[in-house]
């Protein structure tokens, strides 16, 4: 369980989270979602330990992160920046082997078997031994989630996966993430921009604004107000047969 408390974080003059306290729990899919700048990647990048904030705290199962160490975090805790970059020339398998790292500490060798299996879960052990850099760009995503499923964590955060992908690989992305919640119980905690993608998917959206939290909901919480509050958007929500409100702007 991941909690924070009274989180704040300032840039110079700009307050970007103010006072924000949220708890998220494992076998849960939340989508973060707010404009450019309201502090999204922030607060992943403080839940998982990687940047303290100026005002409040993290805590990790009720323990303030700062006290757990960097080994503690990396078996709860898998994160996967924006734009992950892999060092020239390295393999699938390589890359994959490096979520046996925590920091700048090392674990024992993983098992062939355990990387074996997190490559054959993402669909890419048939291209083990292929160079990283010639996959697709849903292929290498897919590879640094196989990364950080190696180290079993018990909350997976993703910044952004679907971005700069072609429509087929961002479906194709959040259905594993979908899978691998059903599956293995994971928490998922994800920055989107696509509000459709927030609402097909996620189990809870939370909605960031002026440095605070607008919304904290289920798919309820994405209606045609929220577009316009967050990005100036007019749009009209859709009915769906399953209950899933579709967004489409009024162009």
């Amino acid at each position: 369980m991941i909690e924070t408390r009274n989180l704040s974080v300032q840039y110079g003059a700009k307050s970007v989270l103010k006072n924000i306290n949220i708890r998220f729990d494992t076998g849960e899919i939340t989508a973060l979602i707010g404009a450019n700048g309201c502090g999204k990647s922030t607060l992943l990048r403080m839940i998982a330990g990687l940047q303290s904030p100026d005002q409040g705290h993290v805590l990790l199962h009720g323990k303030a992160i700062t006290q757990h160490s960097r080994r503690a975090i990396a078996r709860e805790i898998g994160y996967l920046s924006q734009s992950p970059q892999a060092p020239e020339g390295v393999t699938v398998r390589q890359l994959v082997e490096h979520g046996a790292f925590s920091g700048t500490r090392l674990f024992r060798r993983p098992a062939v078997q355990a990387v074996d299996e997190v490559m054959d879960r993402v669909d890419l052990l048939s291209y083990a031994d292929r160079p990283f850099d010639t996959l697709s760009g849903g292929e290498r995503q897919r590879g640094w989630i196989a990364l950080t499923l190696l180290q079993a964590p018990k909350i997976l955060l993703l910044d952004e996966p679907t971005s700069f992908l072609d429509m087929g690989y961002r479906i194709d992305i959040m259905r594993l993430v979908e899978e691998l919640k059903s599956e293995r119980g994971m928490g998922v905690i994800m920055v989107l921009h696509d509000l459709n993608e927030a609402a097909r998917f996620a189990d809870r959206i939370v909605a960031l604004k002026d440095g605070g939290i607008l919304r904290d909901g289920d798919k309820s919480v994405v209606d045609a107000r929220l577009p316009e509050a967050l990005f100036g958007a007019k749009v009209s929500v859709l009915p769906s047969g399953d209950g899933v409100p579709f967004i489409k702007p009024d162009w």
